[in-house]
């Protein structure tokens, strides 16, 4: 198996597929040259260059960067529901950055699976009553140093 793929309940989730659905379904992330690049089932790694995403000072469009945060949340909820074969739409409700310093390359945003309880109180939720929010962080770092970090609360929906 590819290290950087997972698998649950015998379904292999690879990052490919999943950048192929983000472009699919968002194309704002295919037009930012998003990627997955990787997914263990507890944290999810997203990339996106700088050349599509950058401002008239040669660093990161400020909403690019928002976006690729807010999108490594995304990843996780959709790959997390994906997993347990439960069939969901997702939205961001509300999202936070703070922006800690100018990114002048490629960027990496990473989110990590809630506490236990969390997760399960929100799928719980979900279950029960077909719909649940989940506040999940993300980091973006470019260099391998801290760039922002954001916060999103997602909703997600029984189909």
């Amino acid at each position: 198996m590819n290290p950087e793929s997972h698998t649950e309940n015998g379904k292999l989730i690879e990052p490919a597929a999943e950048t192929a659905y983000l472009h699919d379904e968002i194309p704002l992330t295919r037009a930012m040259g998003m990627a997955v690049s990787s997914w263990d089932g507890r944290t999810v790694s997203l990339t996106a260059p700088l050349a599509p995403n950058q401002n008239h000072t040669d660093t990161a469009f400020g909403g690019a960067i928002s976006s690729l945060g807010i999108m490594a949340g995304y990843c996780l909820v959709h790959l997390l529901l994906q997993e347990r074969r439960i069939s969901h739409r997702l939205l961001i409700q509300k999202s936070t950055i703070d922006y800690l310093r100018p990114i002048d390359a490629d960027m990496t945003a990473t989110a990590c699976v809630p506490e236990a309880g969390e997760l399960a109180e929100f799928l719980e939720t979900l279950l029960h009553k077909r719909r649940a929010r989940l506040t999940l962080h993300s980091q973006v770092q470019c260099r391998r140093m801290l760039a922002a970090t954001q916060t999103g609360l997602y909703v997600a929906m029984l189909y």
